[in-house]
């Protein structure tokens, strides 16, 4: 309804008991009057649309638990069958290892269904993901003393802790997540290659401190900025 509409709508045209018709609101008026509720209004648009995008997100983010899940499972047979030099018992600690946090990711994403698509819970729900990530970034890592064994083949045991980092960035697609599993990663391997030692030591910690390092920085540098409204709501 525009301004003008309001101005005829209003009981100014009747006439007074005097019979003479009182004036009309100033237009400064009734835009004086009218101007807060539209800011306000698009100011709360605003902050639903930021709420509902991040609830999104995060919704998407627990759901892909399961995708990264699978992906240990089948990374860890493959490790254990091209790559596994170490003896029957470390292979069988190391499994449970990796098949401990592979559990406690599904565990999360249950737990989110049941709690429904509320804002809060799903928040809460993917602190509890990102440091299970965490738990299985050291899982995975440890493998690089469990499973390799004493000085394993250099290209190997690079591709042991390389690989799942790459792969798991566009399954959970979340920086603090994917970092949380990528940092122990690293690190153990890096102990790995120093304590047994490994076969060309400097050679092997340079490429898995630099490839590494490259994941990590690229997944700490500022992404597109989300839109604070939607296409065709935003004030011109």
């Amino acid at each position: 309804m525009a301004l003008t509409d309001i101005n005829e709508a209003l009981p100014s045209a009747a006439p007074s008991g005097n019979g003479q018709t009182p004036e009309r609101l100033p237009p400064e008026k009734l835009k004086s009057g009218l101007r807060p509720t539209a800011p306000k209004a698009l100011a709360r648009l605003s902050q639903i649309h930021a709420e509902t995008s991040e609830a999104t997100d995060l919704a998407r983010f627990l759901r892909a638990s399961v995708s990264a899940a699978a992906a240990l499972v089948l990374m860890g047979g493959l490790a254990i069958m091209l790559v596994g030099g170490a003896g029957l018992q470390q292979e069988f600690a190391w499994s449970l290892l990796v098949l401990a946090g592979v559990g406690a990711m599904l565990r999360s994403y249950i737990k989110s269904i049941a709690q429904g698509f509320d804002h809060a819970p799903l928040r809460e729900s993917a602190k509890d993901l990102r440091a299970v990530l965490f738990y299985a970034g050291f899982a995975w890592g440890a493998g690089a003393f469990l499973l390799l064994g004493g000085n394993p083949v250099p290209i190997a045991g690079l591709c042991f802790a390389v690989l799942p980092s790459v792969l798991i960035i566009p399954l959970l697609r979340d920086r603090a997540a994917c970092l949380c599993f990528i940092a122990p990663v690293t690190l153990l391997t890096a102990t790995a290659i120093i304590l047994q030692p490994w076969s060309n030591v400097i050679v092997a910690l340079t490429i898995l401190l630099v490839v590494q390092g490259s994941i990590a920085a690229g997944l700490m540098l500022p992404g597109r900025a989300r839109p604070a409204l939607p296409a065709g709501l935003s004030l011109r």
